[in-house]
């Protein structure tokens, strides 16, 4: 369930001329580090040519984005002898498409349920990193929503395709979601939720809270996540093109490596890390508001990794409420297979218990 966020839907607006000669070159790296790996592991690297990261929301904060720029920008994939490419995304268009095509090689930023509808079409992708058996998606509703069966016969705005989190969330509070009226918002401007039609909004957990905060709206809405009404998600699963994941599975194992070492570097760097994509996106970039997302979505990895696993490590386990949660809201016709959606142990072999190996 794909949907734009505000701030990165205004930085690309104002932003364009500077993205395109981002985009068109490599980030100058704050260091280069000689190669890491032996002289077969980098030649090996080296042919399987560049791999291309289409981000879902240009330069955007969030964790399976930043982390992968700062990875350039710091030269952790030019220490693996990997040639790694980042595309904003200037179109916000669906990035899975790309991907599944070849056109592209990486990209992330969804939940497992997006990828598994994905998967229930037929597609040429498999995930090969989940950063939170938590979703960070949320519901936001008025302030003067105390309970969510007051929704009954109001507006909800969603964005594209309702996140099955969010049905799940409504059912476990005893809403029938079909007395919910649910539109598709198109704004994407999350102030329509306290000066608009909506008494509920689909979010982001780490975004548009933030967003309606330094609006003035702070005590205008209240949010609802999905692990306090018990419903369990995932969240930021990164898929690689399968042909590509066959042909060159030790690039896609270092490409990981290289993120997790940024993701590292950039949680205990913060600042310094945001500004690496803020001077990236130009000058309308919020750094304060970018900060407070990536610092969140930190957490939330952190707090929610698989017990005794590093940051980025998945399982069928930690998959499968929510595919049963598509199947029981009939989303999707056949429960695709997991085995064929996910490969559990890339990620979980570049970890000594929660260290990363790193060369």
């Amino acid at each position: 369930m794909r949907f734009l966020r505000p701030s990165a839907a205004l930085t690309a607006l104002l932003t364009v001329a500077g993205l395109v000669t981002a985009c068109g070159a490599s980030a100058s790296p704050a260091r280069r580090a000689p190669a890491a790996v032996s002289a077969a592991e980098c030649a090996a690297n080296r042919a399987a040519g560049t791999i291309t990261f289409v981000s879902p929301f240009e330069f955007d904060a969030s964790a399976g984005i930043l982390d992968v720029y700062a990875a350039q920008h710091l030269g952790y994939f030019t220490a693996l002898c990997l040639r790694v490419a980042f595309n904003p995304n200037l179109t916000f268009a669906s990035p899975y498409p790309l991907v599944s095509s070849g056109a592209a090689t990486v990209t992330g930023e969804g939940s497992a349920a997006d990828v598994l509808l994905q998967a229930s079409n037929g597609v040429g992708f498999t995930a090969v990193a989940t950063y939170g058996d938590t979703s960070d998606y949320a519901l936001l509703t008025r302030a003067g929503i105390s309970k969510l069966t007051q929704l009954a016969g109001k507006n909800l705005g969603y964005h594209t395709t309702l996140p099955v989190v969010i049905t799940e969330m409504l059912q476990k509070a005893g809403v029938d979601p079909a007395k919910v009226h649910e539109v598709n918002d198109t704004s994407f401007d999350p102030t329509v939720l306290v000066h608009g039609p909506y008494q509920a909004l689909q979010a982001y957990q780490s975004n548009e809270p933030f967003t309606l905060d330094a609006a003035g709206d702070a005590k205008d809405f209240r949010t609802w996540t999905p692990a306090e009404l018990g419903v369990r998600g995932t969240f930021n699963v990164q898929v690689v093109n399968s042909r590509f994941l066959r042909a060159h599975r030790q690039a896609v194992a270092d490409f990981l490596r290289a993120e997790f070492h940024a993701f590292d570097y950039c949680a205990a760097h913060a600042p310094a890390c945001v500004g690496y994509v803020a001077a990236a996106a130009g000058k309308s970039y919020d750094r304060a508001h970018a900060l407070k997302e990536w610092n969140y979505e930190v957490a939330l990895s952190e707090q929610h990794t698989l017990s005794g696993q590093g940051v980025g490590v998945q399982s069928a386990a930690e998959w499968t409420p929510e595919l049963q949660a598509l199947v029981a809201n009939k989303l999707v016709k056949k429960a695709p297979s997991l085995a064929s959606a996910m490969d559990a142990s890339l990620a979980a072999s570049l970890y000594r218990g929660t260290q990363l190996i790193w060369p």
